[in-house]
């Protein structure tokens, strides 16, 4: 009997501790400038052991052209060494069901994001989220910019329409691929 209670008390300190581990962020999308500000934002949990996985969705409730209110993301804990890098040092790195989510279809598009978990100073080199648009093998800049607490409502569809894949396509995608293969 003591056994069975040892055991069982130890299940329950080892899951109130995996569920204290866990933080919950939440962050809106400005763009490279930091002054405009888009459509969708990201809300996530980070867990595991020293919070190594991120999962959570891309919210597009406040975008007005999107098929569904979110995507789904999920990711893991990264530390990007690059000086050259547009996000540096210890971040997440998520896959982005955005283009799906927002067609209401498959599209065989990816969005690979890198993402902070605070807001970092608006300051050219020092931006806090970068996006990576990929096809049929090949990936291009997508985007980057920095990340705000402020986060879009379903009340601003009508003053901010633009999401953070806005005028990206299978059709800027194959020309900016057309470019490549030409060079």
């Amino acid at each position: 009997m003591k056994l069975k209670c040892l055991a069982v008390i130890a299940v329950l300190v080892l899951a109130s501790s995996a569920a204290l581990a866990q933080k919950s962020y939440a962050f809106g999308f400005l763009g490279p400038d930091g002054a405009f500000q888009y459509c969708n934002y990201e809300a996530f949990t980070t867990g595991g052991t020293n919070n190594f996985y991120l999962q959570g969705y891309d919210v597009l409730s406040a975008c007005p052209n999107s098929s569904h209110s979110s995507a789904s993301i999920a990711g893991t804990a990264i530390t990007v060494p690059s000086a050259w890098a547009m996000v540096r040092g210890n971040a997440y790195a998520y896959a982005d069901a955005i283009f799906d989510a927002y067609s209401g279809t498959y599209t065989g598009e990816q969005w690979f994001v890198i993402t902070k978990t605070a807001p970092t100073k608006l300051k050219f080199g020092n931006y806090s989220w970068v996006a990576y648009y990929g096809f049929f093998g090949y990936e291009f800049l997508g985007g980057y910019g920095f990340l705000t607490t402020n986060i879009p409502s379903a009340a601003a569809k009508s003053t901010n329409n633009r999401s953070t894949i806005s005028g990206l396509g299978v059709a800027q995608g194959k020309a900016m691929l057309g470019k490549r293969l030409a060079k």
